[in-house]
């Protein structure tokens, strides 16, 4: 029974800190080289409106502009950058930027911008600005998610969304660092959890899910001396 439980307080928990960011300065730092300056996580965003989104493609300062080129041979360099807008509830998976095409836009600009129309037919709900970012790291390669927070409005609805994507697997499996190249430590920031499949009281708020994931676990522990019983073995 232990090591269902373990399994399970790791599942679990898994969906917590998965695509985890951290906030430092007014500015979400990813676990890759992506820095998330717009919008800010927990925003409020109204269907039918745009929302302005930024990203701090330079590692604050610290790379060269060829870093950011499609096809660049740098050994620290970005591959591509895709985001979306993304609820498990509401079942939508909507393409924001696809590719290195955001990349490739605003030449001059260490800041890349984007100003998403969300459409009218995007339902209300609590929802993720899913960054997919595929970059090597010192000749590493890696595939870093990062989820933004936030809140759909729509008072309004008009119709269906007919061009969202398929849903992925929650937690989805990533391949990052275990914190951004630009901190030296996460001490002074702010962790910074995605929402979750299923509402929790807060929201997505990390506290939330922790007290949803220990009611699981509990309910599991509740339930297994009777299945260990039915199944004949002894706990």
């Amino acid at each position: 029974m232990f090591s269902f439980l373990s399994i399970s307080t790791f599942l679990c928990l898994a969906q917590v800190i998965t695509a985890q960011t951290f906030g430092f300065n007014g500015q979400i730092f990813t676990r890759g080289l992506a820095i998330i300056d717009s919008p800010a996580p927990q925003s409020t965003l109204h269907a039918g409106s745009n929302v302005a989104i930024a990203v701090d493609i330079s590692g604050d300062g610290n790379l060269p502009a060829s870093a950011a080129t499609p096809g660049s041979n740098d050994s620290t360099r970005f591959d591509s950058l895709e985001i979306y807008l993304f609820s498990y509830p509401q079942s939508i998976n909507l393409t924001i930027s696809s590719g290195s095409d955001i990349l490739a836009q605003e030449n001059s600009s260490t800041v890349k911008h984007i100003n998403y129309n969300i459409s009218s037919c995007v339902p209300a709900g609590q929802y993720n600005l899913s960054f997919y970012e595929v970059s090597h790291i010192n000749n590493q390669e890696y595939f870093i998610i990062s989820a933004i927070p936030v809140e759909v409005q729509n008072d309004n609805k008009q119709g269906g969304c007919n061009s969202t994507n398929a849903l992925a697997t929650f937690p989805e499996p990533d391949n990052a660092p275990t914190q951004s190249p630009w901190l030296n430590s996460t001490a002074g920031a702010t962790s910074i959890a995605p929402n979750l499949p299923s509402p929790t009281p807060t929201g997505g708020d990390q506290s939330g899910a922790m007290v949803a994931c220990v009611e699981v676990i509990g309910l599991i522990a509740g339930l297994m001396p009777a299945v260990y019983f039915l199944l004949g073995f002894s706990t």
